[in-house]
């Protein structure tokens, strides 16, 4: 007997579906073997995140919830945390604004006995970003014109990124005029075109 609570999420549920099960008690009051369908589910997460966690692989959550100190990630039915220094590159400043989102995360720490569940997104982008990386090293070549995005901005240039890698845009290349600080012409976060003046493959 499971109790029917059990399969809100299977509005078609018939005679003849297979469906995991928990076994809770061998025998009731009635002499019935009572059977969890949740704590099976549950069970089947923590085996598929304990395999993801030794193997290194990513696995796909919702975010439901703001927490003290980050979000409360919904993995297969299980509440994971992700800590708000691993959701992005650049902390956020308002993590509300992920409630509701799905994201891939890779598990960064298991604690078995309070089942805790610690995830990383920065780690997935960073990994995403490497790969990007090598992608454009192989491809780029000196004289190229190509479109990035504004970085960040320093007295002595700009960095943009192109597709995953920072270039640097140095203060004397953004004019013919002389400026005085790269914010007189550019802001973060502005898309513009740059031609490749030289690459440093050993740095990146």
């Amino acid at each position: 007997l499971v109790s029917l609570s059990e399969f809100r999420d299977m509005p078609d549920l018939g005679i003849g579906d297979s469906v995991d099960v928990y076994v809770e008690q061998q025998e009731d009051a009635r002499g019935q073997l009572v059977l969890s369908r949740r704590k099976a589910k549950l069970l089947r997460a923590w085996e598929s995140i304990r395999d993801s966690y030794e193997n290194g692989t990513v696995i796909t959550g919702t975010i439901i919830s703001k927490t003290k100190g980050g979000l409360i990630v919904d993995c297969s039915g299980l509440e994971t945390f992700l800590p708000g220094s691993q959701i992005d590159i650049i902390p956020p400043k308002e993590l509300s604004t992920y409630v509701g989102q799905v994201h891939d995360f890779k598990i960064v720490k298991i604690n078995d006995e309070r089942q805790n569940i610690v995830l990383s997104r920065r780690e997935v982008i960073e990994d995403e970003r490497a790969e990007l990386r090598e992608q454009f090293l192989r491809s780029a070549t000196i004289g190229d014109k190509i479109k990035g995005t504004v970085k960040n901005l320093t007295d002595f240039g700009a960095f943009v990124d192109l597709a995953g890698i920072d270039g640097l845009l140095h203060i004397t290349d953004m004019s013919w005029r002389r400026i005085n600080h790269p914010s007189e012409m550019l802001h973060i976060g502005q898309e513009l075109e740059v031609l490749i003046l030289d690459i440093d493959n050993d740095k990146q």
